[in-house]
């Protein structure tokens, strides 16, 4: 708050040059010469002007300037925890050691189990090929809300089964999403010495380019063998088109011809356009040949795997119609009983504002449950 004047100050001086509320792309382009921009913050988010909505995008998918004050807090002199850290052993780690506090809790994890359906009493699930019910006084859903909403919860289109629902992937495409991903995971049986975190930027065949590098074993060494390495590279690219038809299909099958909207083509040129440049970098021109492995996900892979809508790792786009208190309500609209948890609801995307959330949700779900005298498990 004391710095607070002088932020206003700044942002407002030469005619509001750095105004943080407008376009981001309107601020670099008032400050930097070059029109090549890598994404803000997360790679999800859309840097550009889009002249075609109104304040130029930002109610919708445009990244307001606000976003390019948190990587200069990160690295700010005056931040002594500045950078940006990564647990080790990875965020499985993180998943793991939840589970771990779980389990001690007392919390029963069912796994190879698929819930179908989201009633307001509780929810229809298959596990070991049966089917079954399982009632609940409170039911937190950690899946996409917009594939939730439409893939899992009962609606008026989506009546309660009286037989077994049927396991599908379907979202609902009213709202707007981040950028999609294509990530490739390379093991390499060399030390990549350049790399720790990068951003490239370049021109492919007249076309904007950008992706980000991340070899996590500079800062964790359990991330890869002795003498070796493992590599990310996070390719952004469009979300998955929505086909209201797949919907009927069961969803591997729905899954498998999403995949054909990111084919072995498609990716194929990708993968070479980011070799391509990395090989622009002398300690990086043999990297191709010391992959020894590799794992390639698409859209329709982060979907199938994490029942992302749109199949987006980003969630829902950062536009002011999205964003904090605009986002939707970690409380279902539909079934009272039922709360939301992730990217795509408040408070908003990334690690943090996850955790966040589920934290507030938690106590949320405990205080109503005191409220109406429901026995709470200790």
């Amino acid at each position: 708050l004391p710095s607070f004047p002088a932020f206003i100050y700044q942002a407002l001086r030469a005619k509001a040059k750095a105004w943080p509320l407008k376009p981001h792309s309107d601020v670099l382009d008032a400050i930097f010469d070059s029109e090549n921009y890598f994404q803000d913050l997360y790679v999800g988010l859309e840097p550009y002007r889009n002249d075609d909505e109104i304040f130029g995008g930002v109610l919708r998918k445009t990244a307001p300037a606000v976003f390019g004050l948190l990587a200069a807090l990160e690295l700010h002199p005056t931040n002594e925890k500045a950078g940006v850290f990564a647990p080790v052993g990875g965020f499985r780690a993180v998943s793991r050691a939840f589970a771990r506090l779980s389990e001690a809790c007392g919390v029963q994890i069912c796994c190879n189990t698929t819930v179908t359906q989201i009633e307001n009493d509780g929810v229809h699930i298959i596990a070991n090929g049966k089917s079954d019910f399982i009632q609940a006084d409170r039911i937190v859903v950690n899946a996409d809300l917009p594939f939730a909403t439409e893939s899992l919860l009962v609606s008026d289109t989506r009546t309660i089964a009286n037989d077994n629902p049927q396991d599908n992937f379907d979202w609902d495409d009213s709202f707007d999403f981040s950028s999609g991903v294509v990530a490739f995971h390379w093991s390499s049986i060399y030390p990549v010495m350049t790399l720790i975190r990068t951003m490239y930027s370049f021109q492919h065949h007249d076309t904007p380019f950008n992706f980000y590098v991340h070899r996590a074993s500079k800062t964790d060494p359990a991330a890869a063998p002795k003498g070796c390495d493992s590599i990310m590279v996070l390719v952004p690219t469009e979300t998955l088109e929505r086909r209201k038809e797949y919907a009927k299909l069961a969803r591997d099958e729905a899954i498998e011809r999403y995949k054909g909207q990111f084919d072995d083509v498609y990716v194929a040129k990708i993968r070479k356009a980011v070799l391509n440049r990395l090989s622009a970098v002398e300690s990086l021109q043999g990297l191709e040949n010391n992959i020894v492995n590799e794992v390639i996900d698409t859209p329709a892979t982060y979907g199938y795997y994490y029942n992302l809508a749109a199949g987006t790792p980003f969630a829902l786009s950062h536009g002011f119609s999205q964003l904090s208190l605009t986002r939707p309500s970690p409380r279902s609209k539909r079934l009272e009983n039922t709360f939301f948890v992730g990217a795509s609801t408040r408070p908003g995307n990334g690690v943090p504002l996850v955790l966040l959330g589920a934290k507030a949700v938690a106590q949320q779900v405990v205080e109503d449950m005191k409220t109406e005298q429901i026995e709470i498990a200790s």
